[in-house]
């Protein structure tokens, strides 16, 4: 979300505190978020200083259900999964876009602000909840994952870029983040919930089942 103000209004604060409530009924042992690693340390920081009552939570995701969810089930610490950076074999994706203009990236864009557009239109007129079930639909999921693999064709046959990047970045930080999510295993209790951009679901539900080490729960299963 690129406009989120309006979570912090009164009416958005309790459907966050609905979602929450809903949520926390996955009682998680672990709540893994999309930050860096190296920036752990910080992030809990700022959680214990809001478990102590002394921080004021943003409108961002992290904050509004990772740091309430974990202080409600009583967790010490939130872990950091993600992974995002640059590699010397993989082409700049602004580069991308500036330098290959073709049917293929045109087809990209265009389904991109399909779902900005639609994302926004419908959390302008629909509850947090509802609209974390929306997103969670299978029907928004493989149009998220529709994108990358239009992005995939970008390019010529002598120079795939499209193909490069897709494969050598967005699904190499995807089997990261899983293989992050797999060093969080303890024991065969773990309970971990993962909040995740939407454009990540489909990789990560998919690594995740095919894992054979998880049984997945979705959003649905707890917010209906």
């Amino acid at each position: 979300m690129t406009e989120t103000e309006d979570v912090l209004s009164d009416k958005r604060q309790n459907e966050m505190n609905e979602v929450v409530n809903y949520l926390k009924k996955f009682e998680p042992t672990k709540v893994a978020l999309e930050v860096l690693p190296k920036y752990e340390e910080k992030v809990n920081q700022n959680y214990n200083s809001y478990q102590k009552g002394d921080f004021s939570l943003s409108s961002n995701e992290i904050h509004q259900i990772g740091y309430r969810l974990a202080k409600e089930c009583n967790l010490d610490k939130i872990y950091a999964v993600d992974w995002n950076d640059n590699l010397d074999d993989v082409p700049d994706i602004g580069q991308l876009a500036e330098n290959n203009q073709s049917d293929a990236y045109d087809e990209a864009l265009k389904i991109g602000h399909e779902i900005i557009s639609q994302a926004k239109e419908y959390y302008l007129h629909h509850s947090i909840k509802e609209y974390l079930l929306w997103y969670n639909e299978k029907e928004n999921i493989t149009k998220g994952q529709e994108f990358y693999m239009k992005l995939a064709l970008v390019g010529s046959e002598s120079n795939p870029i499209g193909a490069i990047w897709t494969a050598k970045y967005w699904y190499y930080r995807n089997l990261l983040i899983y293989k992050n999510l797999v060093n969080l295993i303890s024991s065969k209790e773990e309970r971990i919930f993962v909040l995740y951009g939407a454009g990540h679901l489909y990789l990560l539900l998919q690594f995740l089942k095919d894992s054979g080490l998880f049984n997945v729960e979705v959003a649905s299963d707890y917010l209906k």
